[in-house]
């Protein structure tokens, strides 16, 4: 049987999956690159699209793609900052698209991988978002902090469901998803790069059986002694003295990402510490993790019908075989 590169498969074609948390994503995709560079002779790189992996010392908790979980498949865009701030889009696109060059240089694919749908969606269909960082100072001006309740009025006028995931006493987060907002709306017509084409795959093994795979991570990740990780990450930022003083306008992103802050809010409703949490507390940081998860999977799951011309697939050999054309 002599297997033929498909035209999808050509030179300057970005391939990208998307799917929600626990879906299997990493599995698959490894998988999947470890074939086309088997089989196809290019090499694959994995270019990661999840908002939370870029992070340093953040790696139990988010599921952080282990060497041993890679099987020799390179991975970019993780760990590429201290979570002391938000890596805005307007950043990781301008990181992203320059190491996807590189990898076009090099006659390589590669493969946009994550569950994060504005990453995803805005290099797919190349939206150009420079102008965010002015759009968000120019917000900050119109409306400081004493006028927030104005700018979350705005924010529910523009996009409902934008707004609905954004606490409206998060005046941080008030105003980064309002830029967004007009940004995605300013940019709307942007187009991908010239010579770049993109093909999308999604990764969704459903509702039910994501909400069964988030309680087993968190298990999973609990043996692998997450806890330790938290204290690690307190430790290096203080971050129960900055929920004291910030609240949720902390910059820092490890209190804005669950699987970690939820430690942190309950050891502060308990008036204790992270390190002095009772099971009982850690039962309640368990149930709170997995309700939070799961939500989140609802949203990202969401984001599939504004995916554009997205093939869903079940398996690295499913996608394989939308990617291949075979004869023999």
């Amino acid at each position: 049987m002599e297997v033929s590169v498909s035209p999808v498969l050509a030179h300057g074609t970005l391939l990208a999956l998307y799917g929600p948390t626990s879906a299997g994503k990493t599995a698959l995709a490894v998988e999947l690159a470890l074939r086309i560079e088997r089989e196809i002779g290019r090499t694959v790189t994995v270019v990661s699209a999840d908002s939370r992996q870029i992070y340093r010392y953040l790696n139990i908790g988010t599921s952080k793609t282990r060497p041993d979980e890679m099987h020799g498949i390179a991975h970019e865009l993780l760990d590429i900052a201290d979570p002391v701030r938000k890596v805005e889009l307007e950043d990781y696109l301008r990181i992203a698209r320059e190491r996807i060059e590189v990898i076009f240089a090099n006659d390589g694919i590669p493969f946009l991988v994550g569950g994060t749908g504005v990453y995803i969606k805005a290099l797919v269909e190349g939206w150009t978002v420079e102008t965010a960082g002015a759009a968000r100072d120019e917000l900050r001006r119109d409306f400081p902090p004493s006028m927030r309740a104005d700018a979350y009025a705005m924010l529910r006028r523009l996009d409902r469901a934008a707004a609905s995931k954004v606490h409206p006493n998060n005046y941080v987060g008030v105003i980064n998803a309002l830029s967004s907002v007009v940004t995605r709306t300013a940019d709307a017509g942007g187009h991908p790069q010239p010579d770049v084409r993109a093909v999308l795959l999604g990764a969704d093994p459903g509702q039910r059986a994501v909400d069964g795979r988030v309680a087993a991570t968190y298990d999973g990740q609990v043996r692998r002694r997450l806890l330790d990780e938290v204290l690690q990450l307190e430790a290096r930022y203080d971050l129960t003295e900055q929920l004291r003083a910030d609240g949720p306008a902390s910059r820092n992103q490890v209190l804005h990402t669950h699987g970690y802050r939820e430690y942190f809010e309950i050891a502060a409703r308990r008036g204790t510490t992270v390190a002095a949490l009772r099971d009982t507390d850690l039962a309640e940081v368990r149930k709170q993790v997995v309700e939070h998860i799961r939500n989140y999977t609802r949203r990202q799951r969401s984001w599939f019908p504004k995916m554009p011309d997205i093939r869903m697939v079940s398996s690295a050999k499913d996608a394989f075989g939308h990617l291949v054309r075979t004869s023999r």
